[in-house]
Formats: C-alpha cells, sequence, structure tokens
C-alpha cells in the first residue's frame, strides 16, 4: 500500500464520496423516496456508505458490511425519527445484463449501443454487445464488412460505417433478438424479486454519465406493467438519451446542460477503477435454488489486491466517519459535506497528479467497453508522439480520417501524460485539457439545442 494510495483515499475520495452520499440522502428523504437501490459496481462504495450514515443518524448500532454475494438488505434503515424510513439495496447489474434482453423491447434503436465507439473495439466486440458468439460475428462480417478481421480495432468513423450494413442484416437482427428473448425472463424475475415492480417510490443511486442504464431498466419494468417514473441520482451526468425525461436523472458533480470545466478536470475511467466493488461484473441472471441470482464475472486477477487495499482505506475512513458521527457531530458534519471544495480536490488528483499518484492509480487494469474485453493498464504507456495525437487537432485528425498514424488512447490520458510526457509534460497537458473543454463544449451545446428542438 502505497503512500499516494493512502493520501488520496483518506483526504480526497472519501471526504467526496461522503459528500455524495449525503446529497442523495438529504435529496431522497425530501423527495419522499423509500428506498434507494445502488447500482454495481460503482455503487457498492456508495452502498456501504448510505447504509453506515442511514443507521448512525438513527441511533442504531453498527452493522457489519454485508458480502459481496449478497444481493439485498431488507431491514428499513431510516434517518431520524420524524423521518420516513429510508431502505437502501444493492442490484446487482451492468450495462451489458440490462442492454441485452432489453433489446427486443426497443428493436433497431438498440444499433446506436452496439455501433458506440470506445478505446479499442473491434467488430467482435460489437457482436458480443448484442450477445453473439465469436462464430456467428463471423458470419456477420461477411455481409457487413467483408475482407476485414473481426479482431481488428476500429477507429470511430470505421464503426459508424457499419451502421448501414447492420441495420439492413436480416441475419444480426434474427440473432440479437433471439438473444435478447432468452435473457428476457430471467432478468425479469430477479428485478421483480428485488422489488423493482413494488409500488413504492424509489430511485438508482449510481456514478451515472450518459443515463442510458435508467433508460434500460425503464424499458424493461415498463413491459412488465410498471407504471411509475424510475429516477435516479447520479455523480455526473455528461449528456442524456433523446428520449428521456430529463427530470428523471438528478446530478450533483456536473449535468449534462453545465460544468464543462467540471467535466475537463474530471476523468470517469479513473472514478469506476477506485470506486469499484470486491466482484466481476454482472454478465446476467439465473435461477438457482428457487431465486433468481447474478452471474458475475471473475475480478481481474491483476486487480485483486489493489481493490482489497482500496476497500481497506475506505473503511477506515468509514470508522472514522461514524466515530465522528455518534459523538453528536452529524450536523456539522453534513455542514463540511455541503461546503467540500469538491472541484479542487477531485481536479488535483485526476487532471493533475503527481507522479506517485499516477503510477499508483495507473497500473489499475481497465476497459471501457461493457463486455470488458482486453483490460489494459488505466494509463496506458504512450510514446511522444502518441501523446500529440491528443491534442485536439491531431486527434480530430485521427478521428475522422484515420490512417497508418491511429489514435492510441488511454483510460487516463492525465496519468499517462504525467507518466510518459517527461519534459513536454506541461504541453501535453494543456493540450489534452484542451481538448476536453472543447468537447464538453460541444456536447453541453448539442444537448441543450436538442432538448431545445423536443
Amino acid at each position: 500500500m502505497t503512500q499516494a494510495q493512502i493520501c488520496a483515499s483518506m483526504f480526497v475520495l472519501g471526504p467526496v464520496l461522503f459528500a455524495f452520499v449525503s446529497w442523495v440522502l438529504k435529496q431522497a428523504r425530501e423527495a419522499g423516496k423509500r428506498r434507494l437501490y445502488f447500482l454495481s459496481r460503482d455503487g457498492w462504495l456508495m452502498y456501504l456508505m448510505a447504509r453506515q450514515l442511514c443507521r448512525t443518524q438513527a441511533g442504531l448500532p453498527e452493522a457489519g458490511s454485508r458480502e459481496a454475494g449478497s444481493p439485498k438488505d431488507d431491514s428499513p434503515e431510516g434517518g431520524p425519527a420524524e423521518s420516513p424510513p429510508l431502505e437502501c439495496r444493492y442490484l446487482y447489474a451492468s450495462r451489458y445484463a440490462w442492454r441485452i434482453p432489453e433489446q427486443h423491447l426497443i428493436g433497431k434503436r438498440s444499433l446506436e449501443r452496439i455501433c458506440r465507439g470506445g478505446m479499442h473495439v473491434t467488430f467482435a466486440d460489437m457482436m458480443k454487445r448484442a450477445g453473439l458468439t465469436g462464430e456467428e460475428a463471423e458470419r456477420i462480417a461477411a455481409f457487413a464488412c467483408p475482407g476485414q478481421r473481426t479482431d481488428e480495432v476500429l477507429s470511430w468513423s470505421g464503426i459508424q460505417r457499419l451502421k448501414g450494413p447492420l441495420f439492413g442484416c436480416r441475419e444480426f437482427w434474427e440473432l440479437a433478438d433471439e438473444r435478447s428473448r432468452s435473457r428476457y425472463g430471467d432478468t425479469l424475475g430477479y428485478l421483480s424479486q428485488e422489488g423493482l415492480l413494488d409500488d413504492i417510490p424509489y430511485a438508482l443511486v449510481d456514478s451515472g454519465w450518459i443515463g442510458t442504464m435508467q433508460e434500460s431498466l425503464s424499458h424493461l419494468l415498463e413491459s412488465a406493467g410498471y407504471s411509475r417514473r424510475v429516477e435516479g441520482y447520479y455523480f455526473g451526468l455528461y449528456s442524456l438519451p433523446q428520449t428521456v425525461e430529463a427530470g428523471a436523472f438528478h446530478s450533483w458533480y456536473f449535468e449534462p446542460g453545465s460544468g464543462t470545466g467540471r467535466k475537463a478536470h474530471f476523468s470517469n475511467c479513473l472514478f469506476e477503477c477506485i470506486f469499484t466493488a470486491p466482484h466481476g461484473m454482472t454478465m446476467g441472471y439465473e435461477r438457482a435454488e428457487g431465486r433468481w441470482e447474478p452471474v458475475l464475472a471473475g475480478m481481474h486477477p491483476e486487480n485483486e489486491a489493489w481493490v482489497e487495499r482500496q476497500m481497506r482505506l475506505f473503511e477506515l475512513y468509514a470508522q472514522a466517519l461514524s466515530e465522528s458521527l455518534s459523538k453528536g457531530r452529524a450536523g456539522s458534519l453534513e455542514e463540511e459535506a455541503a461546503a467540500l471544495r469538491v472541484r479542487g480536490l477531485l481536479g488535483s488528483l485526476m487532471s493533475a497528479p503527481s507522479p506517485e499518484e499516477g503510477e499508483c492509480f495507473g497500473s489499475v487494469s481497465f476497459s471501457d467497453d461493457v463486455t470488458e474485453e482486453r483490460m489494459r493498464p488505466l494509463a496506458a504507456r504512450l510514446t511522444q508522439r502518441q501523446l500529440l495525437g491528443h491534442h485536439p487537432l491531431p486527434r480530430l485528425y485521427l478521428t475522422l480520417l484515420p490512417g497508418k498514424w491511429k489514435l492510441q488512447d488511454s483510460g487516463w490520458i492525465e496519468g499517462s501524460i504525467r507518466l510518459y510526457g517527461g519534459c513536454l509534460y506541461g504541453w501535453h497537458r494543456a493540450g489534452a485539457l484542451l481538448y476536453k473543454y472543447a468537447l464538453y463544449a460541444r456536447m453541453r451545446y448539442g444537448f441543450r439545442k436538442g432538448r431545445k428542438a423536443a
């Protein structure tokens, strides 16, 4: 356990987590919510923090941490006696586990998610997003992109060119529909078992980003006859699907229509690596011994020791926080949480890390795809020429007109620049930051324009 990991966890990440969860609990109680569902895996530490805050504020004895395999806690954990009880549950979920059973409900609209870009996307990855096997991907490739290997990394423009052939491929849609329907029943069974169809006011809690998890859940629940509006509380939102009601999404750190500076100094990939759970990704659900249980992928072996250390640090922070709360400082701590300079804390760690922080957090294995294929170090090792590709003009050229010199991406480009930028660190950081400002300003403008048109 390095000093960088200890300091960052105790003085930056722990306080930020506490501030966000305090905001969620306050918003949920004011809105009259009776239950909160924390989505795996980003919601694991949020869930543990929320349970502890609820129990401490209610004057209940501290409860031990639950095992990762336990899907929920049925005991309500409320705030003060005059507040309505607020129950916290942990829900096993993933974009992959929900999008495949949702596919047959939205038809060819699912193509936008299947053909989404990423750091190292191949045609085989795109087909796996739809539930197809490697052999089936080869058959579809012979129609959609003849002569191209299914394991070849595609550029953003290359992915977009595949939309037309896939849209008109009958075999692809028949296979995707079959896989979707085969998983639909088990998924609805698990959601019903966990109380998502109960006629009570509840909300989701998660990291956020683009709002598709809540959209997928809404489609699944609506197909089962659920009529209440699904709402969610999120750490941050870059954008939202055009078809959703924006009022059902509540974000804390930044919103789709604002917060360009906060987004530019933030790294959602680093956030997901830090705020994770001690279990693998949810691949789907199956019925066993009279219950529906999540099917979990194994955690990446290289990450197990790192995640275990991170969990211990957050437990130490939570213990210290619980002691302060139990001594009657709950009110002052809530005020501290509201006044916390989150932008300065997160910006320092995520946008301008020290060499020690870059080495500590950048070595974690990460994949940005819903399938979690090809795990790589979060801060990829890039050459000076590859770092230059993250400046605004070179990146625009490489994205739209890729040739022999392809964009080499990194899950945490700020970490890569710190570790491998050398004497050009300041120049590369300024270029990458300028690109992110331009990107998020464009996203903000597009979101506002789309909402105004709607």
